[in-house]
């Protein structure tokens, strides 16, 4: 029953023979990415094991490189992302061997890469963005809504619906709890998986809901007041919860970001919001060093535990990581230190695992992509729907969000999406309006050719 994973990319190879890779990876890929839970795998005997969106980028990824690697173009975004997936997926494979190895070098492939470089292909004007954002947006919402179930009684219902496909596997899919409630996970596995997720959709809800995207395309849904708003309150609904603290921190300093692209002075604001961070940084671990300072005899929270255990983890752990710096030590032979076989940090946990240097590409990565998405937003002209200070309001959400929590599952090829399409979106050449009239909106340009030789427009 297990591979039924591959009816995922059935799926997409029919859509992109009958219509166009575009098509496929926002209509087909983008759903099974949003909706179709990562952890269960079709293990197949001497091939690597793929979830259901593994499987589906496949097809879509053969088209794109078919169609466009004569118009290929290098990039330093292509080179931090290919270094970051080639340094993960060398490190396990000489700490460990082949067979140990070829599962992870084909989630580097079909999380890493192919969903970075369709995106970054495929999305090729302002009307794919809008598809591509409602898509994202009303999957997300979709999971909101169906998880107050979870809320409500503490049961998942993407574990109910398809563990009895997948015997043995997700055993690790347990509800947490935290302040007496149940903390929804969705298909994303953890709750904080969950709230990296919802708040990369918020995002993107926003910008549709600036922008005057919306109304136009639900007129055909009644509802009682502005259709948007109805959006906003699900996702903002299923953030709170996930009770996930770092997504929350992390969508703060993504909206405080945004903030900057709606003044005339953005430039002055920009200082300003830098200037914030900085000292907001410097106050909070102030207040998290009096916060951890336990008086002998003191009772701690649960709080004030899960703080602790991070900041033991980075005590206890740092030397191991030098140790193997430059590659570390793979994925399941990093020494474990007893009582902390959980990392609640990707930067430490990556180090201990691939090394340094993988470490430092991914960081790079980010880094590189929210200064050039802020010096693009800076040109454009002053809105609040900015599209890239949207994508460096998610990439920073997610960079702090990544403390608290590892970069698996869904969250790993959304955010190379994610990527690819600001990557896309810094490569065009004009400078787009910042809002299209309701008659652009209407447009679905998604290339809709017939037959696999117009793979591509």
């Amino acid at each position: 029953m297990q591979y039924v994973v591959y009816i995922a990319l059935l799926v997409t190879a029919i859509s992109v023979w009958q219509h166009s890779a575009k098509y496929a990876l926002i209509r087909a890929y983008l759903p099974i990415l949003l909706l179709l839970p990562d952890c269960y795998r079709a293990m197949t005997p001497g091939l690597p094991d793929p979830s259901f969106n593994q499987a589906a980028i496949l097809p879509i990824f053969v088209a794109v490189i078919v169609s466009q690697y004569k118009y290929w173009r290098p990039s330093i975004t292509d080179g931090l992302v290919f270094g970051f997936a080639f340094f993960v997926a060398y490190s396990e494979y000489s700490n460990a061997g082949y067979a140990e190895a070829q599962n992870l070098m084909f989630a580097m492939l079909t999380s890493v890469l192919a969903p970075y470089f369709a995106a970054r292909m495929c999305l090729e004007n302002q009307d794919d963005d809008i598809a591509t954002a409602r898509v994202f947006v009303i999957s997300c919402v979709i999971v909101s809504a169906v998880s107050i179930y979870q809320f409500r009684f503490g049961l998942n219902p993407w574990s109910l619906l398809f563990g009895p496909f997948f015997p043995g596997q997700g055993t690790g899919w347990v509800t947490t709890f935290r302040y007496g409630v149940a903390r929804i996970a969705g298909p994303y596995s953890h709750a904080i998986l969950a709230g990296i997720m919802l708040a990369m959709a918020w995002r993107l809800a926003r910008w549709l809901e600036w922008g005057k995207f919306w109304e136009a395309q639900m007129r055909h849904i009644r509802l009682p007041g502005k259709k948007s708003n109805w959006v906003n309150g699900l996702l903002l609904l299923g953030i709170v919860m996930t009770i996930a603290r770092g997504p929350w921190l992390g969508g703060a300093a993504g909206g405080i970001l945004m903030w900057v692209s709606r003044g005339k002075e953005r430039g002055k604001r920009l200082k300003l919001v830098l200037c914030v961070f900085v000292v907001g940084g410097l106050i909070g671990q102030a207040v998290l060093d009096s916060y951890l300072d336990i008086k002998p005899g003191t009772v701690m929270t649960m709080s004030q535990e899960s703080a602790m255990y991070r900041k033991e983890l980075m005590e206890k752990y740092e030397a191991i990581a030098l140790d193997h710096a430059a590659i570390g030590w793979g994925r399941n032979t990093w020494p474990k230190v007893g009582g902390m076989e959980s990392i609640d940090n990707y930067y430490l946990l990556l180090a201990l695992m691939h090394g340094i240097i993988a470490l430092i590409f991914l960081i790079l990565l980010m880094v590189w992509m929210v200064v050039r998405l802020v010096i693009r937003g800076l040109h454009d002209p002053a809105a609040p729907n900015s599209l890239p200070f949207t994508f460096a309001g998610i990439i920073v959400m997610v960079f702090i969000s990544l403390g608290t929590v590892y970069l698996g599952e869904q969250p790993m090829p959304a955010l190379f999406f994610i990527i690819g399409w600001a990557e896309a979106l810094l490569k065009r050449n004009a400078v787009r309006s910042p809002t299209l009239s309701i008659e652009i909106a209407n447009r679905t340009t998604l290339g809709l050719n017939r037959g696999f030789r117009h793979v591509m427009r």
